[in-house]
């Protein structure tokens, strides 16, 4: 498969994006519907200020997507690719069963 330099970089933009076991383990829990940092403070086990950071790094990766709803910050997936990808990590950690 060939593919093109601009892909390839792309490719590893994500990858990297997610390449970090908190910055995965918030993509897991988006999996289930949007979710704020406070929220995901409560299930990522990492301080504050490492969960913004890696919230900005998986949205820089455009892994995820930011809404603001008045005082309230919401994260989601930005489509079911991004949620489809994590369901295949998810598979391939479980040796495909």
């Amino acid at each position: 498969m060939k593919m093109e330099q601009a892909e390839l970089d792309r490719a590893v933009q994500v990858l990297r994006g997610m390449a970090y076991q908190h910055r995965l383990h918030i993509l897991m829990v988006l999996r289930d519907g949007e979710a704020t940092p406070s929220a995901l403070c409560e299930v990522v086990p990492a301080h504050p200020t490492a969960i913004s950071h890696h919230l900005r790094h998986l949205a820089d990766a455009g892994l995820i997507l930011r809404r603001r709803s008045g005082q309230r910050v919401y994260y989601s997936l930005p489509g079911e690719s991004t949620g489809k990808l994590i369901d295949d990590i998810l598979d391939f950690l479980s040796g495909g069963r």
